[in-house]
């Protein structure tokens, strides 16, 4: 009997037929880990942006400098051949 009554003590509590919390009980909890697991991504993000050392600036490679001038016509062909040999060495 005890048996009996603890296999079907959720049909009888469930009178309406929705369940705990009218039907969303599962869906709540699902939620609830989302949002739980959104807010925790968040603060983690938060932390390591804001304890991560930032990286210096690289500083820009003389001779791409040096081409990008002579695409743009700044220096004529020999002194971008002078210049980029003195860079080279």
């Amino acid at each position: 009997m005890a048996l009996t009554y603890a296999a079907t003590a959720w049909l009888v509590a469930d009178v309406d037929g929705f369940g705990h919390m009218n039907g969303w009980g599962w869906g709540m909890a699902i939620i609830g880990w989302i949002l739980l697991l959104l807010v925790a991504g968040g603060v983690a993000w938060l932390f390591v942006s804001v304890v991560r050392p930032s990286v210096p600036d690289r500083q820009p490679d003389p001779v791409a400098t040096l081409g990008e001038r002579y695409a743009r016509g700044e220096i004529d062909r020999e002194e971008y051949l002078e210049r980029k040999r003195d860079l080279r060495q």
